[in-house]
């Protein structure tokens, strides 16, 4: 029988890392969960999706805690053997407080379940990676008052060809991925406005000075640093081979092609585009379409000329919108009952 997982008593403190995908957010929570006080999740919204059902509950019985962990794992959006316990030993770390469990101790608990081997008696802050997150801000700051934003961002040129090397984000035309940046992005002028903290980490200075870059973090986030979180060496390697019984060997082998990145020492290879390696047209373009976004974050803009858009490049950045945002909001805001509907027709 599976032991349950040591938890903390007091609700940890809960930050975010706002990002798209190819900005090295898996590297950074790979560092971040070196902190013996920090636990860093897989990407799962089940906070914001379980909210509406269940924010006025607090007295369970032992049939609705139940339930509630077949609904968590049916909506989980990866796989939840790598990266989570067992549904016995949420059930066990549950259960001690069916009779006194508001949906903020609920969540808590439920976040200490994430990467398993990490110890947690130390626990202090609880930082969640999510790509959704950026355009659920509204929802996010409501039931995350006192939360911080680490704002991890990559030039939108170098992330555009990218994600075009790894398929990403149903398409591969350069307007079409940097609309997707932009569209993102834009976003932290929404916390601006209503003032909320946040830290913008780039890509580029992680790599190239991961240990000023990490410090500067942990005095954001009001936590010591300390030098092993840069020893990220055979760290992943050494994780998936703790579960990897958990898991089929092709999801393994993929995980380890996907983020061949973490096998290796942090460096620089990837921090910019080869010569010739992305069209002066197209470079423009994505200066045009970004451009008050690249002031803001400090990037290079190296334009020769006007980036003129034309009707196709119209057509991409209208793709992509209708991706991101409009889907992924309209996405929450589906009745839990359908959401679980569609993921039981999903999933095998």
């Amino acid at each position: 029988m599976p032991q349950t997982p040591n938890i903390s008593e007091n609700l940890l403190s809960t930050h975010f890392i706002l990002c798209t995908e190819r900005t090295g957010s898996s590297l950074l929570s790979l560092i971040l969960n070196l902190h013996p006080q920090i636990l860093s999740p897989s990407e799962e919204p089940f906070a914001l999706y379980f909210y509406k059902s269940y924010k006025h509950k607090v007295v369970w019985t032992d049939k609705e805690l139940q339930d509630f962990i077949n609904e968590f794992w049916l909506i989980a959006e990866k796989s939840l053997e790598l990266f989570f316990t067992s549904k016995e030993n949420l059930f066990n770390a549950l259960s001690p407080y069916k009779n006194n469990l508001p949906y903020d101790k609920l969540v808590n608990i439920i976040y200490q379940q994430f990467v398993e081997p990490k110890p947690k008696d130390k626990l202090s802050l609880i930082v969640d990676k999510q790509i959704k997150y950026f355009f659920y801000l509204k929802e996010l700051i409501k039931l995350f008052p006192n939360s911080k934003f680490i704002i991890l961002v990559r030039d939108p040129r170098v992330n555009a060809q990218r994600k075009k090397l790894r398929n990403l984000n149903a398409g591969t035309s350069a307007i079409y991925l940097s609309a997707l940046w932009r569209n993102t992005y834009k976003n932290i002028y929404y916390l601006k406005k209503h003032e909320r903290q946040i830290k913008i980490v780039k890509y580029e200075d992680l790599v190239a000075n991961p240990e000023s870059t990490i410090k500067g973090l942990c005095e954001f986030m009001d936590v010591p640093y300390t030098h092993i979180m840069l020893e990220t060496e055979g760290m992943y390697e050494k994780f998936l081979e703790i579960q990897k019984n958990k898991i089929n060997k092709e999801h393994v082998d993929y995980l380890k092609d996907f983020h061949s990145g973490l096998f290796t020492k942090i460096n620089t290879e990837k921090i910019s585009l080869k010569e010739n390696e992305i069209d002066e047209t197209v470079n423009n373009k994505i200066i045009h379409l970004c451009s008050d976004l690249l002031k803001e974050f400090k990037y290079d803009i190296n334009s020769t000329g006007n980036g003129k858009l034309n009707v196709n490049d119209y057509l991409q950045i209208l793709k992509a919108y209708l991706y991101r945002p409009l889907l992924i909001r309209m996405y929450l805001h589906i009745p839990l009952g359908i959401k679980l509907v569609i993921k039981k027709i999903r999933k095998p």
